[in-house]
């Protein structure tokens, strides 16, 4: 068993050109094949009118800065995560990746979940770096905001064309500490439960809270404890944002930072993920006590 893995670099993008990829008949024929058994209505004006920035589009938009693309290099795993349907059909993004990072045998993407993917895949690549079969992994997490069907249930959320990018490794950074999930017909009860045991385990001025655009306004949170509420409407990316440009402040600033998102599209599904930015330790509390 090895180490937790840590952030090694982020980066992230917002609103990029496209490449002005139209869809075909056959396209429009195979969304509407898609979304049939769903009883979906499918507007296909929407598709040849909206931003029309693909996932790839954002992974060539990150790469293309030399330094973001030289710390994400030769990575033992890749993995894409996709919390919303991508805009063409037929061009998967974690190959792409591969051919341009090199390193990785091993790249997929984790989708159909929602929010909760980009959670999965850094629950999936903590598992590899503890487990010893990944020493250096990079997690893409891209939203677009060209869809066939009109809201797409997500309520006052709107997709936005963003992404970022992940670089975790066995050096130094904030470490991985947790990942979980809460699920339930209302998950803000044991969300406020979570965040209380880490404000009490490690002193509630040495933690920051990072609560995503979607997380009930009601939650409980531990007094003395730092807050940092994330204003972007946009669906799945804003706490990955937030994460992207402040990192190194936060890890400057706090012992724990701990990002918190619930799913517009199902309010009973929050999820959480802790990181150990400083030296201390519950347990090394503990001893020293």
């Amino acid at each position: 068993m090895t180490s937790r893995p840590a952030l090694r670099a982020a980066a992230s993008v917002v609103s990029p050109t496209g490449s002005g990829w139209v869809p075909g008949p056959l396209e429009l024929m195979y969304t509407d094949d898609l979304h049939r058994p769903f009883d979906a209505l499918v507007d296909h004006e929407l598709l040849r009118s909206g931003p029309r920035v693909s996932h790839l589009d954002l992974a060539q938009a990150l790469l293309a800065d030399d330094v973001v693309a030289a710390e994400a290099g030769s990575p033992d795993l890749i993995v894409v995560a996709s919390a919303l349907p991508d805009l063409h059909p037929y061009a998967p993004v974690a190959p792409y990746l591969y051919g341009r990072l090199g390193g990785a045998r091993r790249r997929f993407t984790v989708s159909e979940q929602g929010s909760a993917a980009a959670f999965t895949a850094l629950r999936i690549a903590s598992a590899q770096h503890r487990s010893g079969r990944a020493r250096k992994t990079a997690v893409l997490i891209a939203e677009q905001s060209t869809h066939a069907v009109p809201g797409a249930g997500l309520g006052k959320a709107r997709p936005s064309d963003s992404a970022v990018l992940l670089v975790l490794d066995a050096g130094d950074g904030a470490r991985v500490e947790e990942v979980s999930e809460m699920r339930g017909p209302d998950s803000t009860a044991p969300l406020g439960e979570s965040l209380a045991r880490y404000a009490e385990e490690n002193g509630p001025r040495r933690v920051l809270i990072v609560l995503g655009p979607h997380v009930d306004p009601a939650l409980p949170v531990p007094p003395g404890a730092a807050v940092h509420r994330v204003d972007r409407a946009v669906y799945s990316t804003g706490v990955w944002l937030e994460l992207a440009r402040n990192h190194s402040a936060w890890s400057a600033a706090y012992d724990l930072v701990v990002l918190c998102e619930t799913d517009a599209r199902a309010p009973g599904n929050s999820h959480l993920l802790a990181l150990r930015t400083g030296s201390r330790t519950p347990a090394a509390d503990a001893r020293a006590r």
